[in-house]
C-alpha cells in the first residue's frame, strides 16, 4: 500500500484483480466498456474466489473449474461460456441473437440484456 502513496498515478486494484485484465478493460472502446465493466463488477462482487487472467487475449474468470471470458470486437462484445447450455439458454430468451457454439455476440446497436447476462454469468460460475 505504501507504493500507492508514493506513486499516486497507479490504479488501485482489488486484491483478486489481474493488472492485465484491468488494462484490457481500460482499452475497451467506450461503446462497450461500461457494459463490460458492469458485467465484470457483478461477478467480482458475487465471487471472492475468482481467478482472473488473460487467455487467448481475453479476460477470463475461473472458479471451481468453470469459466467465462469476454472479447471486444469492432462492433460487438462476445461472451464465452464454459458450457454450451448457457448459450442455448440465452438463445431461447433472445432467438434473434447471434452466437457461436460457446459464445453469445452482443452487437453495439442491440439492446444490452445486462440483467439476464449477469444471471447467466453467475450460474456459470457457481
Amino acid at each position: 500500500m505504501l507504493l500507492y502513496a508514493l506513486v499516486p498515478t497507479l490504479p488501485r486494484l482489488d486484491s483478486n484483480s489481474n493488472p492485465d485484465v484491468e488494462d484490457y478493460l481500460e482499452r475497451t472502446p467506450s461503446v462497450r466498456s461500461e457494459k463490460l465493466q458492469d458485467l465484470v463488477d457483478s461477478i467480482r462482487e458475487e465471487f471472492s474466489d475468482l481467478r482472473e487472467s488473460l487467455k487467448y487475449g481475453m479476460p477470463t474468470f475461473e472458479r471451481n473449474g468453470r469459466w467465462v471470458a469476454f472479447s471486444n470486437h469492432k462492433s460487438h462484445l462476445s461472451i464465452y461460456f464454459c458450457e454450451e447450455s448457457f448459450v442455448r439458454a440465452f438463445r431461447a430468451k433472445y432467438p434473434k441473437s447471434e452466437n457461436g457454439k460457446n459464445c453469445v455476440l452482443i452487437k453495439d446497436k442491440e439492446k444490452f440484456p445486462s440483467s439476464y447476462l449477469k444471471t447467466l454469468l453467475k450460474k456459470t460460475l457457481q
